[in-house]
């Protein structure tokens, strides 16, 4: 009997065809999983009706489809975790993000989701099927998390993360405190940026305050 993550894996491989090619054949699968495999996980996913064959094309059931959905989903939301924040290689974040939607729950991925705004496509393009936390977010057309460089004067806010790719920026804000934890206040805006974290006040080029993902503090 296959095991639950082949399972899972075949149902992505269908749904991501489908995206590319809009029919799926086994012998597409075959040439990714072996004809053994396919045979025995497709009779597997028919049984458990995720799955149906007419006129020899692979459909999901509606059951099959959501427990593909989110599969894509969390490989996705890994995708943007490691190649947004980490900064992960393609070829780490693409390994990281399979081994990442075996063993993270939808209420981890969530959060993640939450944290990084709700992204809406991959680092390739492809769109990121909605989990409730995204429609909830779209209903109250609150910005969860967003750059410093858009929060008005006086907002109190927390750094969640940042996205610069330079290292000395990066270094330099790490050596002034600027790091995901530390809650601040926009002090002001104009002529320069300056925030305000305990006793210090520091003034922000607004290239590096673009980088600087906050989630607004409310009292």
């Amino acid at each position: 009997m296959p095991d639950e993550n082949i399972i899972d894996e075949i149902l992505e491989h269908i749904w991501t065809t489908e995206e590319d090619h809009g029919k799926v054949k086994k012998e597409l699968l075959y040439e990714k999983f072996g004809e053994e495999v396919t045979d025995n996980t497709l009779r597997e996913t028919a049984e458990k009706r995720l799955t149906d064959i007419r006129n020899s094309n692979i459909l999901m059931t509606e059951t099959g489809r959501n427990r593909a959905k989110k599969i894509i989903r969390r490989h996705r939301i890994a995708e943007r975790l490691l190649h947004d924040v980490l900064e992960f290689s393609d070829e780490e974040f693409e390994r990281g993000a399979c081994q990442f939607e075996h063993f993270v729950n939808e209420e981890v991925i969530a959060s993640i989701c939450t944290l990084l705004g709700h992204p809406v496509v991959c680092p390739h393009g492809k769109k990121i099927p909605p989990g409730d936390c995204c429609l909830s977010a779209r209903r109250d057309l609150k910005p969860v998390v967003g750059p410093l460089s858009k929060l008005r004067s006086g907002v109190k806010a927390k750094v969640v993360y940042i996205a610069t790719k330079s290292h000395s920026s990066l270094d330099r804000l790490s050596s002034i405190g600027v790091i995901p934890g530390l809650k601040l206040t926009v002090h002001q805006r104009q002529p320069s940026l300056v925030i305000q974290y305990g006793e210090t006040q520091l003034a922000l080029d607004k290239d590096i305050a673009k980088d600087i993902y906050v989630r607004i503090i409310h009292n």
